[in-house]
């Protein structure tokens, strides 16, 4: 049984030559370098070597000039087998070594072990021991010219290497910043946590505006650090349940604490972010801002109810007005005197007054409601409201600047129904204002004037549809107007010194743009 030894740096191709080798019934000792392979076979000679030639410590150029030089060695077979060294020039310089065989990699195992065979029955007969170039200076030159070869074929391809991956990392920053644009751009929040504590790794422009925190701020805190303790523990269980569960969750509606903004809610995605295992790593959610359309569509219900409710009101007042109006009809018919026929006809005069008033109001009240509630400026709608009532004795002292509410776009109406009351009914009024103040509870908005002032008995009724010490129903309107969103609204003046109504605006309903807050 030949005794082969390997020589190779790479353990794949040692193992993959070893395994042949074996398989067709060599024995075989494997090497890392040309230096271990001299040691080994200055120990124990081998009946043949096949070796590559790019190895650390000493390559197979070095090893076969060597090899060729020891008496002990010189008779043993030496076989080139390289990926790397492919020229013809190097061919021939491995012959001028001495070598037997030269052969490029990779062959199939059955003609690797012809070629050995076929060297090993050469040498049996003697027929293939070569001699290596007995010139010294010459092997050195043209070793040194085979290393120089291949190093320009190594700084050429390094060359091609670093230019294609150049031109990749050019294509993957492009890349990154395309894909960076879309995701700052987005009109919804994304946020990225780290799976394994949860702390925030990215955060988009919407996520900073929605949250009040830049970024920077953020980075590689939890939601412990962001929200209140009983928000955050629920909010870090959800997140752990999907990580674990690996699922996508939906959650239509979730409150969240914000640093500038109050509290919002949202539509929220979380979405685990596996790698190749299927092992959570990372946490994506998307948030969508829904507060303003949540108070959209609460104030559209509520607008609903109330018109649902007053347009039953209403209907029953006329069906009952109408039937009383067919009655004394038919008395004033029946009638056999005259005063008799005038105080059936008073009494339908005053009937036809209420069904005038029902109609007045649904009138007035038709676009409570028909359009969806939106941010409008105070300032702007007071001095519209005004502009339709006349007040040139009356001095303002409008005090809102840059303040916006949340409201019902018939917001007008109830500016116009406080000042309608005071040139009504406001003896000897000669000034109104207008300002704000903010409490623990919101924004109240303050209107007054110098005149006559309301009876305490009054501050209540001056508000219900129907009073026989107030006509009309302006101020009855204005609270159904501001009840729409969340808007209070009360009379809190003093008697002969002048009307007070305090409008209560909710957190979240009133903001200030501009300068001005």
């Amino acid at each position: 049984m030949a005794r082969i030894l390997i020589a190779d740096d790479l353990q794949p191709n040692r193992y993959l030559l070893e395994s042949t080798l074996k398989g067709y019934g060599f024995e075989v000792t494997v090497t890392q370098n040309g230096a271990e392979a001299l040691d080994a076979a200055r120990s124990n000679p081998p009946d043949l070597i096949i070796t590559d030639i790019l190895m650390p410590v000493m390559d197979g150029f070095e090893l076969c000039r060597r090899w060729k030089a020891d008496e002990r060695l010189r008779s043993v077979p030496f076989i080139f087998y390289t990926a790397t060294y492919t020229d013809r020039k190097d061919e021939l310089f491995a012959r001028s070594l001495g070598a037997e065989r030269f052969i490029v990699k990779p062959q199939r195992p059955e003609e690797l072990v012809q070629a050995v065979r076929e060297v090993l029955e050469e040498n049996r007969k003697s027929l293939s021991t070569r001699e290596p170039a007995v010139d010294e200076t010459e092997i050195l030159r043209q070793y040194s010219e085979v290393l120089f070869r291949k190093l320009e074929k190594k700084v050429a391809q390094l060359e091609a290497d670093i230019a294609e991956r150049r031109k990749i990392e050019a294509a993957l920053s492009e890349s990154e910043k395309f894909l960076n644009a879309i995701v700052e751009n987005l009109p919804v929040m994304l946020s990225v946590r780290d799976a394994r504590d949860l702390q925030l790794v990215r955060l988009n422009r919407a996520g900073e505006d929605l949250l009040g925190y830049a970024r920077e701020e953020v980075y590689g805190k939890t939601d412990r650090d962001l929200f209140p303790k009983i928000m955050a523990d629920r909010y870090i269980g959800t997140d752990r349940n999907v990580l674990r569960e690996r699922h996508i969750l939906e959650i239509p509606r979730e409150t969240i604490r914000t640093k500038k903004n109050g509290e919002r809610i949202l539509h929220t995605r979380k979405i685990p972010i596996c790698d190749e295992e299927g092992e959570p790593k990372y946490l994506l959610e998307i948030s969508e801002d829904i507060t303003e359309q949540v108070a959209v569509e609460e104030a559209l219900n509520r607008a609903t109810r109330k018109l649902s409710l007053l347009n039953g009101i209403t209907f029953d007042e006329i069906q009952s007005a109408v039937f009383s109006l067919s009655g004394y009809l038919q008395l004033e018919k029946e009638s056999g005197t005259d005063a008799q026929r005038e105080q059936y006809r008073e009494k339908q005069a005053a009937i036809v007054q209420i069904l005038q008033n029902s109609l007045d109001f649904s009138r007035n009240y038709q676009n409570l409601g028909l359009k969806p509630p939106a941010w409008q400026n105070v300032m702007h709608a007071f001095l519209y409201a005004i502009s339709h009532l006349c007040m040139l004795e009356m001095s303002r002292d409008l005090r809102v600047e840059g303040l916006e509410i949340y409201a019902d776009p018939l917001l007008e109406k109830v500016f116009f129904a406080l000042v309608e009351n005071v040139v009504r009914h406001g003896e000897k009024a000669t000034r109104i204002s207008l300002e704000h103040h903010e409490t623990d509870d919101g924004l109240i908005l303050i209107f007054e004037d110098d005149g006559s002032g309301i009876p305490v008995h009054m501050k209540e009724k001056i508000f219900e549809r129907r009073c026989k010490d107030k006509p009309g129903m302006g101020l009855f309107l204005a609270r159904e107007i501001l009840s729409i969103t969340g808007i209070t609204i009360r009379e809190t003046g003093e008697s002969m010194k002048g009307a007070r109504f305090e409008m209560l605006v909710p957190r979240g309903a009133y903001r200030f743009v501009g300068n001005a807050e």
